[in-house]
């Protein structure tokens, strides 16, 4: 995901970096097939990019975008789809113009609104069918909750850091849309996209990965003193792992 049929579909609309976590490996098997989707912008989905998601499989729809953001640019709607608005930073989070490393940016979001992914990841336990979550870029805010999944499920580092990383492919084109259409007002420049607020370096979601471990221990952990009950973590791994046949 997506497919080659869809995956034009969704670039017209303006989406570019959606990616089933399907056959990721993590403890006791692998990430099932539809179970997880990961995006950008699904707000854009026309009706052709939202029947390809319908047909995946897609129940839910997390929108991880403060309010002002969904006000301004609109959200995703499909009959039958669950919507859930789970917003994971303030309005006001300033991205640019600080003097603060992409790391930084992450571990600040992580130590201050931990209650606010609790809320996403609870949704994510619940649903009854695939999940599907995104914000503007689907690198940060959305790299950040799958992260915490897959954390949950008992990934390796280096399983959620090549996930992450994968992100890199579509952030030129994400930009200059953007940049063309008039979604962002501000130009993107080559340091943005090699080091900046529009990269997806390994070495960033390293240097997260080891805070995390650091100040929490994991995933679980952070998740569980931020409020999530633990069996929800248990019905989230017992629904989002299968086994992966030694043949």
């Amino acid at each position: 995901m997506p497919t080659a049929a869809l995956r034009p579909i969704l670039a017209r609309d303006g989406i570019f970096n959606v990616r089933d976590l399907g056959g990721l490996p993590v403890s006791g098997g692998a990430v099932r097939a539809g179970a997880l989707v990961r995006g950008d912008a699904l707000h854009r989905a026309g009706p052709e990019a939202t029947a390809g998601l319908v047909d995946h499989g897609v129940v839910a729809v997390i929108d991880l975008r403060d309010a002002a953001e969904r006000e301004r640019e609109g959200t995703f709607a499909a009959d039958g789809v669950e919507v859930v608005h789970a917003p994971v930073l303030d309005p006001h989070y300033e991205w640019y113009d600080r003097d603060a490393t992409l790391e930084e940016r992450y571990v600040e979001i992580l130590d201050t609104f931990a209650d606010r992914f609790a809320v996403a990841v609870d949704v994510v336990a619940r649903a009854d069918g695939g999940v599907a979550y995104h914000c503007a870029v689907g690198k940060d805010r959305t790299g950040l909750l799958t992260a915490l999944l897959l954390g949950v499920l008992g990934a390796d580092d280096q399983a959620v850091v090549e996930d992450y990383a994968r992100s890199s492919r579509a952030t030129t084109i994400q930009a200059n849309w953007a940049i063309f259409r008039g979604v962002y007002d501000r130009p993107v420049s080559d340091e943005d996209l090699a080091t900046g607020v529009w990269s997806a370096r390994p070495e960033t979601m390293e240097a997260t990965l080891a805070w995390l471990r650091s100040a929490h221990g994991d995933a679980s952990r952070y998740l569980t003193a931020a409020g999530v009950d633990p069996g929800a973590l248990a019905a989230l791994r017992e629904r989002l792992v299968e086994p992966v046949s030694a043949g």
